[in-house]
């Protein structure tokens, strides 16, 4: 089993180097430039899991590109899970290694917790363990499939 633990954060590296940017540019969800990467490990990393035309994954996304703006930081890393069957595997194994079942989109992954599910009431629970990670350090996603 640690084998295929192993194989899969290489398959996950891999797969953010795919759809990452090569020229250290940070992307919002919607493609635009927003801030220049300095060092990865120095980013509180965010993985959103969403479904394309979920109406609570579609009210999350600009609470995400809002805290990306405003903390420079915020990595966000978005996954569609309902027509990419890599990021369904993805968000099955990030899943299991928190300990949840991968059960609904959005669920967003920041340090040690989670969050499945979204309305606007939760934003500022969201923001303020964002705000925790970048003043403390928070350990990323990836770190929990090891």
């Amino acid at each position: 089993m640690k084998f295929a633990n192993v194989y899969m954060v290489i398959f996950i590296l891999a797969l953010l180097s795919l759809g990452g940017c090569s020229d250290n540019s940070q992307t919002n969800l919607a493609g635009n430039v927003i801030a220049e990467k300095t060092n990865s490990s120095d980013k509180v990393l965010v993985y959103f899991f969403y479904g394309e035309g979920c109406p609570h994954c579609t009210s999350q996304k600009p609470y995400l590109n809002e805290w990306a703006e405003k903390y420079p930081e915020l990595e966000i890393r978005s996954f569609e899970t309902w027509s990419n069957k890599e990021n369904a595997a993805l968000f099955q194994e990030v899943a299991e290694a928190y300990g949840i079942q991968a059960r609904g989109v959005p669920t967003t992954f920041i340090g040690e917790k989670n969050w499945v599910g979204f309305s606007s009431s939760r934003a500022p629970e969201i923001e303020n363990y964002i705000k925790s990670c970048i003043e403390n350090s928070c350990e990323s996603p990836l770190d929990e499939l090891e």
